[in-house]
């Protein structure tokens, strides 16, 4: 990762490769760019051209496509709290994941629903931390394999205001937690630096998509108490907001309306606890069809929405009363409702990619007074050209200097950027400084900080490769 030109060798060994990758972690994820709006279906059956057909854009898979798809692809990973027992062993399986699936695969969202301990989230009475540890486990090792692939924090199933404390974890009753609660504590424990998005599942229940948050009615199509309607993501954002995330995007990894099922499937064990949040089948489709418009109106921070779900109705694999089955859109109103939306087109914009997204450098105290210089690579990855600003932090401990600040870039150009660091003699410790990109094309501005770390140590041990020559 380390891009410079120094008369002395690149410093290694195990100090500085933790250190490294504490710093690729905190910082990769600026990396990632989101799509401005995504429409995507969960799919069972892998039904690419209807999905097309539909004019939308993104599937939600729940295994590798192994070859690339003419949709983008969200493949969601197993991520339970068995998991965390092994850790190693849970990074290898993800990494030898993201290096099969590389290509192929747009985005990764590592678990589902940790602050449950249903089969389908953690598996066990939820703690936030533990889920942070796993996910910036995944994050690591898939941005080393591919690191322009997004990483989605596990979607947080709504749970209402619950009530109690479970070994010092709020609005726990030992089986699930709060998700507001879980997501506060999630953020605290440091889950927030191993994301390039946050999942949430904004199931509507019996809420029309437009209910207001957290305002109890006794009209079910209003009532969204605990937050249990379409807009209690909005919720969920003012928690990111005030909690240093507010500049990165949600999506709703699942989202949807239940319709009604056959009288008979109403005794089915799996219809316990869901008959209050049947809407039919003509409010499904108004329901989808308003919620798209609505975050496509209000909602800026969010990415993505992909509702549950296209085709599970069709699935064999399902018997006839699985209630997953009636949140189908396929063969109901919604399906052509859907298809006949309006789709928002994000606008065709250049895309400033920086490589590296930071830089770290390592020396003893002997070899201070310090100067050094970084080359990074700026790409336009986008369509259309940019200009760029460059800027940096100035002054001690550590000075960071940019000698050209403003440039253009064709659409799929690169140049090279040299900035030069130094510092006076300083004591052991960690020294940073900041380089700030802003780049605009088609009145659309994006700003990207790449972080600078100079690490003085007492001793840096030296490991180098052995000389390979071929035969």
């Amino acid at each position: 990762m380390l891009f410079k030109t120094s008369t002395r060798p690149l410093l290694s060994g195990v100090i500085m490769a933790a250190l490294l990758l504490t710093a690729v972690l905190r910082t990769l994820h600026l990396q990632a760019q989101p799509a401005p709006f995504g429409y995507g279906f969960n799919v069972a059956e892998w039904d690419v051209a209807q999905v097309q057909a539909m004019g939308f854009t993104w599937m939600k898979v729940f295994n590798g496509p192994g070859s690339r798809l003419p949709v983008n692809v969200l493949l969601r990973v197993d991520a339970q709290a068995s998991d965390f027992n092994n850790l190693n062993a849970f990074g290898d399986f993800v990494a030898q994941l993201a290096q099969a699936q590389l290509g192929y695969v747009d985005a990764y969202e590592i678990g589902n629903e940790p602050n449950l301990d249903a089969a389908y989230g953690w598996n066990a009475p939820p703690i936030a931390a533990d889920y942070a540890v796993l996910l910036c486990e995944a994050y690591g090792r898939i941005k080393a394999v591919d690191p322009h692939a997004i990483v989605v924090s596990a979607g947080l199933a709504p749970t209402g205001r619950v009530q109690g404390n479970w070994k010092g974890h709020p609005g726990h009753n030992g089986f699930y937690q709060d998700e507001r609660e879980f997501f506060l504590e999630f953020v605290a424990a440091g889950g927030g630096d191993c994301l390039d998005v946050v999942g949430y599942h904004p199931y509507g229940y019996s809420a029309n998509y437009d209910a207001a948050p957290d305002v109890p009615s006794a009209d079910p199509a209003q009532n969204c108490a605990n937050g249990f309607c379409f807009r209690g993501a909005e919720k969920l954002y003012e928690l990111m907001q005030t909690n240093g995330l507010g500049g990165q995007k949600m999506w709703a990894t699942e989202f949807g309306w239940i319709t009604t099922p056959p009288n008979h499937c109403l005794d089915d064990p799996g219809w316990q606890g869901r008959q209050w949040q049947i809407v039919s089948e003509a409010k499904q489709a108004e329901n989808l069809v308003g919620a798209y418009e609505y975050a496509a109106a209000n909602w800026p921070w969010m990415g993505a929405m992909f509702i549950f779900n296209l085709n599970f109705n069709l699935a064999p694999i399902y018997p006839e009363c699985e209630q997953m089955r009636f949140y189908s859109v396929m063969g109901r109103p919604a399906e052509q409702a859907l298809t006949d939306m309006p789709k928002v087109t994000p606008p065709a914009t250049g895309l400033l990619d920086v490589t590296p997204p930071s830089f770290t450098d390592i020396i003893t105290p002997g070899q201070q007074p310090y100067t050094g210089t970084a080359v990074f690579q700026f790409r336009n990855a986008g369509p259309q050209a940019l200009v760029y600003t460059a800027t940096a932090q100035t002054g001690t401990p550590l000075t960071v200097t940019v000698p050209v600040t403003v440039g253009s870039l064709p659409p799929h150009v690169s140049t090279a950027v040299t900035i030069t660091l130094t510092t006076i003699t300083r004591p052991v410790g960690i020294y940073t400084g900041t380089l700030m990109i802003t780049s605009a094309s088609a009145a659309v501005t994006n700003t990207q900080t790449i972080p600078v770390t100079l690490y003085v140590w007492e001793t840096v041990h030296r490991v180098y490769l052995p000389t390979v020559v071929r035969p």
